[in-house]
């Protein structure tokens, strides 16, 4: 663990308690109350969305967050630059990561017309700053906004009803979870769907996004600095360094789709 490596080792010079949200957005806010009672010397949240709660409660206690989608959107800091508050932590740019995916979705499968998006209840803005990407591919988008994970079925259904040939799932924080019944789902459907990196193993055909091991390493140094005496309104937000874009094969040959080489070439990483 990177902590460890820094020289911060549990039940000797650090004490970590952590709550579990599994994937239920009504649970950010009980839970972060339970965690700020505490008084910890740095409150750490897996997302800028998990971060919101802390921002609007604390002044005081530092914040670090490893996965920022819209931090300057959520109020959780005035700025990527000069954070101004007491948060810090990583952006992974949530437009131009969203029009990565559905442009490599759409080389993937060239004759896709319709996307079905799956988006967090606070990202309904994604969708419209996709506007120009998608009209430039030549494709429609089909919302569904989703506040709890199992909510992922009615989503599909949704998508299908609508004439759906692809999916983007933009709302990792939310399926997570159940990322292996959001693949079952797209297998179910003959969907090609593409996923952030987080989610690459569970069976989409394509993940694009911010190596997550790479962010929650380097989410670890900014918590030694907070550690240390530094305050988060003078630390920038960080971007990230390492992106990982996976194909799966499996998925391919289960949906009968033959990826272009160009698609192929570019990935990281393959699943055979």
């Amino acid at each position: 663990m990177r902590l460890g490596e820094l020289g911060w080792v549990e039940q000797r010079n650090l004490v970590i308690d952590m709550r579990f949200t599994k994937g239920d957005a009504a649970s950010i806010a009980p839970l972060t109350s339970e965690l700020l009672a505490l008084r910890p010397d740095v409150f750490v949240a897996g997302n800028d969305t998990m971060a919101i709660p802390a921002a609007a409660s604390t002044a005081t206690v530092p914040i670090v967050f490893a996965v920022g989608i819209d931090p300057v959107g959520y109020g959780v800091v005035n700025s990527l630059s000069h954070p101004g508050r007491n948060a810090t932590g990583f952006s992974v740019g949530g437009s131009e990561l969203g029009m990565k995916m559905l442009s490599l979705l759409k080389e993937a499968v060239p004759g896709m017309k319709v996307v079905g998006v799956l988006v967090g209840i606070r990202d309904r803005y994604k969708v419209e700053s996709l506007d120009d990407a998608r009209r430039q591919l030549g494709l429609d988008l089909v919302q569904f906004e989703l506040t709890r994970p199992d909510e992922i079925d009615e989503a599909f259904q949704r998508f299908a009803k609508a004439g759906a040939t692809g999916v983007m799932d933009f709302a990792a924080a939310t399926t997570f979870d159940v990322r292996d019944r959001l693949a079952a789902l797209a297998l179910q459907y003959r969907l090609p769907m593409v996923v952030n990196s987080g989610l690459a193993d569970a069976g989409g055909l394509l993940a694009y996004g911010p190596s997550f091991p790479d962010m929650y390493r380097r989410t670890a140094e900014l918590v030694d600095r907070v550690l240390r005496g530094a305050k988060p309104a003078d630390i920038p937000v960080e971007l990230p360094t390492v992106y990982d874009f996976v194909v799966n094969l499996r998925t391919a040959r289960a949906l009968g789709v033959a990826l272009p080489q160009s698609v192929l070439l570019r990935a990281t990483r393959v699943i055979e």
